[in-house]
């Protein structure tokens, strides 16, 4: 049985429970009024039900010839730090370029660090996200998005 998976699960447990109290006594509210507790509420439901699964199916797993698992080995460090500078600098960036500009380039980048696709096709790809984004949050939910220098 790994122990590294129980205590995670019973942590992330425990934090669903203080979640989903705290949700209760600022009001959880009804679907059709949902009260500033609902949202937290319910998260804390899903994050527990994951927990408890990841606990229950590590208390059924059989001790089968464990191996020491090497949990940091192997991983590819410099495109992790790239990927964070590149998130920071989007915070950074955002209000000054505005939306659309910021954020092509950040899904430009993002998507040249996951797969090995032509240059063309990381291009459409980040322009149609941030075009379907844009169309989802600006002109559909009427969110304000940061509009930059250039005014769009």
């Amino acid at each position: 049985m790994n122990s590294r998976s129980r205590f995670s699960g019973f942590f992330w447990l425990c934090i669903s429970i203080f979640v989903c109290i705290e949700s209760v006594q600022s009001g959880i509210g009804t679907f059709r009024s949902p009260g500033p507790g609902f949202l937290p509420f319910w998260s804390g439901v899903a994050l527990g039900t994951f927990a408890l699964i990841l606990v229950v199916s590590d208390i059924l797993k059989k001790k089968e010839g464990q191996k020491n698992i090497n949990l940091w080995g192997g991983k590819r460090w410099r495109n992790v730090i790239l990927i964070l500078i590149s998130l920071f600098a989007y915070a950074l960036l955002l209000p000054k370029l505005g939306y659309l500009i910021t954020t092509f380039w950040l899904m430009a980048f993002l998507y040249s660090m996951i797969g090995r696709s032509r240059l063309w096709v990381q291009g459409v790809s980040a322009l149609i996200t941030v075009l379907v984004t844009y169309i989802i949050f600006y002109v559909w939910l009427e969110v304000q998005l940061p509009k930059g220098v250039f005014g769009f």
